[in-house]
This record gives structure tokens, C-alpha cells and sequence, in this order.
């Protein structure tokens, strides 16, 4: 993606399009000249290298591009480059501290003069047992432009176009409003889409079609806040889209207080690069966190991050997690970014889901009376970090009651020690209680059973046993 002023971009009959690199020679050269650049500042100073691409910039405007053009690969390029700070015998901000202390101490204030500024840097130099002449170098490393150019990843003239293509798309899609995406992909192609689509935390519905799936994805200009993350959550998605084997692109994009309508498809594939499918990392901090918190738990149930995809009625649901444990699947529902609209759609299709056992986790800040009435699965209503806590318990009403009595029977004669140990416990936090327990065999699972079970509450305020309170019941 790139700084929205560097955008190029073409508005006609309502329609708007990036004006994309097509390979043309005088493209090529430039971006030959950037790359050139770039490998050649090796070990040079920053500075130089900002220099030589306001050099390239000139030139590339005289032979007809656009100055944004060769701005935006070099802002790619950047992405390329590893920038470290120059190797000064004493920090740098160490280094100004000094100096505006002895400043202070010397001249109550800041050097006004130049005889002034030598008096004081002089005497800090000499603190420092530096020369004048390191101590300035010292002062100026704080600057961007004093950084060293320590790497550079190569990449070939064509494959940069590609790649501003990509840019320039993404940037321009950070103004929609609702961006439609079909594919034509395999089982397997559709599925990992799908599950990146979910991975990302994008508000979406998808459905079949002739000859392949439909993606609708409502845009960062449908949403009120964290605009720029949901954006960017976008951008990454748009790489595995763009390398389907047959794939198109509708939006409705806000551009300069109107709306206008942009159309791509797989005819411009050349156009850009070429993305290994493959499914993404969560982006969502309360997906990562929930799967983390819950497999530290030892729960008999096992989560399984990609479930398979569900259909609700005309629609294709993929829920964020299964649980699965003798032969019952449980699915876990996490609802996150949403507007009213996204909200709507997503409850039809929770009401279309039959005969699956489904969690629906409403954040509180979206647990309006309205919202909850109308999901008709159970809801776990969690506030930061308590999710996993919740889930887990409502899932115990998933166990076959076989299973159940069977575990029972099996702790119905429990060791002498476990049963005095539990008659003479009152209140305790759940560690100590585990940790005694833990002694016999028993686990996390077992353990909160068992309590349960000899009419103990537990106090669940969070995951971490430290903070779990466990109290007897009052008789």
C-alpha cells in the first residue's frame, strides 16, 4: 500500500482506475535506475541515497511519468532497505543529553552563538573523552538522513511494477465502501481464501456462483472507527485474490466526497505479482489470544482453527473455531468488526445455520438487548480477556452424559487424602488447589469437575488460576 498523496488515478463516467504500470520501456528504465540506486547506496548514508532518488525523480518526469510514480517505487523500495543507525562511539541521545545539561549549567539556556556552542560542546567532549569533531558526528546520528543503508532486497524492474500495480490498487480500495470479489479456484484454493478472509477480520458474506465463490466484503469506508487497521486488513488479502486463476473485482470507492465504481478482473493478471496461497496468521488479537488462553487450559476438548466452511442457507459460513471431542463438534462464533448492516446479515445467516451446535461471543460493548435476542444459539457474552474462561465452561454442557457419569463413577472412590484435603478447604485461589490435586494425577479439567461436583463455586475471573477464586458453598 502506499501514502494516499501518492496515489494515480484516473476518474471517467463514474468509474475511477489506478493508472497502473504497464511495462512500457520508459517504466522500466526508471524503475532499472531506482533499484540501481538503491544496491549502490550500500554502506552509504542515507542522505545520499534520498539524493540520488530526487535525481531519478527529475529525470523520470522529463521523460513523461507521472512525479508520483517514481515516488511510489521508491516508497516500495524503502520497504526493501535495511536502515541502521551509524556506529558512534558513545550513544547519540546520551550524547544531546550531555549537551543540553551543560547548556543549561553553562549558559542557563541554549547556545546563542557559535562561540558559545564550541565553548559547550568542547567541554562536554572532553567529558567524553571525545574529540569535538566525534561529538558533533555523535549529535548529528539522531537524524534520519545520518542512517547507513545495510540491506537491500533485490528485485527485478518487472516484478517492482508489479508490485506498485498492487500498491496502487490496495491504496485506492482503502476508500471503499464495499468491495465484491469473485473467484474461480479449486476446494482447496477456496477454502484457504475463505479462511484468510476470516483470519483477517473482515466483514463479509459469501455465497456460490456459476463458476466459482463470491466474496462481499463491506469496505473501510463503511465502518466508523480503526478505519486505518481494517484497511490495511484488506490490502493483505488482495495479493491472494489477484493470483486465482479467474477472478474480478467490483467496488464502490469514496473519492473526493463522491462515489465511484471500480471493475477489474483476471485480464490484467500480467499486471501483478504472483502470491502463493496459503493461509494467513490471525490478525485479530482476540482470535490469537482466545486459542492461546484455551489450549493452556488442558481441556479434553480439541480446537481446531480452520474449521470447515458451513452453509447457511444460500450463504457460505466459516466459523472462527471447532471443538471436537467423542464424536460431538461444538463451532465458536466470534463477532468482532461490524456495522449495522454487516450486524443484520450476520444474524440471518446465524438463524439459517441448523442442526450444528454453535457458540455465538458477543463482545459487551455489542451486547445490546436487540443483538442478543436475536441470535439463536448460545451466547457467551466476554469483556477482554475472559473469553476462553466462558467458552470453556458452556461447553461442559456438550459432554455426553455417558461420559459424564462414566468420569464420576471413575472419581467416586477418590484417595482418602483428596477427600480430607476437599472437607477442611473453605476458600482458596484454584492454584493451590491444583497444585495439591496435581499431586494425585488429577488435571485442570479433573479438578474444576470435582470441585464442582463437592458443591464448591469458582470465582472465573480470567484464566489465570492466580486470579480464580474457589469458595464452598454456603449450607
Amino acid at each position: 500500500m502506499l501514502p494516499s498523496q501518492l496515489l494515480v488515478a484516473r476518474a471517467r463516467g463514474g468509474y475511477v482506475l489506478p493508472v497502473y504500470a504497464t511495462m512500457k520501456y520508459h517504466e522500466l528504465y526508471v524503475a532499472d535506475q531506482l533499484i540501481a540506486a538503491f544496491r549502490e547506496s550500500l554502506g552509504r548514508k542515507r542522505r545520499d541515497l534520498d539524493q540520488r532518488i530526487e535525481e531519478i525523480e527529475d529525470l523520470a518526469y522529463k521523460i513523461g511519468c507521472d512525479y508520483r510514480f517514481a515516488r511510489g517505487l521508491a516508497h516500495i523500495l524503502n520497504r526493501r532497505a535495511i536502515f541502521e543507525k551509524p556506529k558512534t562511539p558513545v550513544d547519540p541521545v546520551r550524547a544531546r543529553i550531555e549537551v543540553f545539561f551543560e547548556s543549561s549549567r553553562e549558559l542557563g539556556g541554549f547556545a546563542l552563538s557559535p562561540e558559545e556552542r564550541s565553548r559547550v560542546l568542547e567541554k562536554v567532549a572532553r567529558k567524553l573523552g571525545l574529540s569535538a569533531e566525534e561529538l558533533e558526528n555523535c549529535l548529528r546520528a539522531v537524524h534520519e538522513e545520518e542512517e547507513v543503508v545495510a540491506g537491500f532486497e533485490e528485485i527485478s524492474a518487472e516484478e517492482l511494477l508489479r508490485q506498485y500495480n498492487l500498491a496502487l490498487t490496495q491504496t485506492l480500495l482503502f476508500k471503499a465502501l464495499e468491495v465484491v470479489v469473485d473467484v474461480a479456484a479449486s476446494g482447496t484454493e477456496a477454502k484457504i481464501l475463505l479462511y484468510n478472509v476470516k483470519k483477517l477480520g473482515l466483514m463479509y458474506t459469501a455465497e456460490p456462483i456459476e463458476w466459482g465463490v463470491r466474496i462481499r466484503i463491506d469496505g473501510p469506508a463503511s465502518i466508523l472507527r480503526q478505519t486505518e487497521r481494517y484497511g490495511t486488513r484488506l490490502a493483505k488479502l488482495l495479493p491472494y485474490v489477484v493470483s486465482t486463476r479467474k477472478w474480478r473485482i467490483f467496488s464502490r470507492v469514496k473519492r473526493r466526497d463522491r462515489v465511484y465504481k471500480f471493475y477489474l478482473d483476471s485480464r490484467h493478471s500480467d499486471l501483478f505479482p504472483r502470491t502463493d496461497l496459503r493461509i494467513e496468521e490471525y490478525d485479530s488479537s482476540v482470535e490469537e489470544d482466545f486459542y492461546k488462553r484455551f489450549k493452556a487450559i488442558g481441556s479434553d476438548w480439541e480446537v481446531v482453527r480452520e474449521p470447515e466452511p458451513l452453509v447457511a442457507g444460500k450463504s457460505i459460513f466459516v466459523p472462527d473455531f471447532a471443538f471436537v471431542r467423542d464424536g460431538i463438534k461444538v463451532y465458536l462464533e466470534i463477532m468482532g468488526f461490524w456495522t449495522p448492516d454487516y450486524l443484520e446479515r450476520k444474524l440471518k445467516k446465524l438463524r439459517e445455520l441448523r442442526e450444528v451446535n454453535m457458540i455465538v461471543a458477543v463482545s459487551r460493548e455489542l451486547a445490546c438487548t436487540r443483538v442478543l435476542s436475536s441470535i439463536p444459539h448460545e451466547v457467551v457474552v466476554f469483556k477482554g480477556r475472559s473469553l476462553a474462561t466462558e467458552v470453556y465452561r458452556r461447553l461442559k454442557a456438550y459432554e455426553p452424559p455417558k461420559r459424564k457419569r462414566a468420569r464420576r463413577e471413575e472419581r467416586k472412590e477418590l484417595p482418602g487424602e483428596i477427600e480430607e484435603y476437599l472437607r477442611a478447604l473453605e476458600v482458596a485461589r484454584l492454584s493451590e488447589v491444583l497444585r495439591e490435586l496435581s499431586k494425585y494425577g488429577l488435571e485442570f479439567g479433573d479438578v474444576v469437575e470435582i470441585l464442582e461436583e463437592r458443591s464448591f463455586e469458582i470465582d472465573w475471573r480470567g484464566m489465570d488460576p492466580e486470579r480464580i477464586v474457589v469458595r464452598r458453598k454456603s449450607r
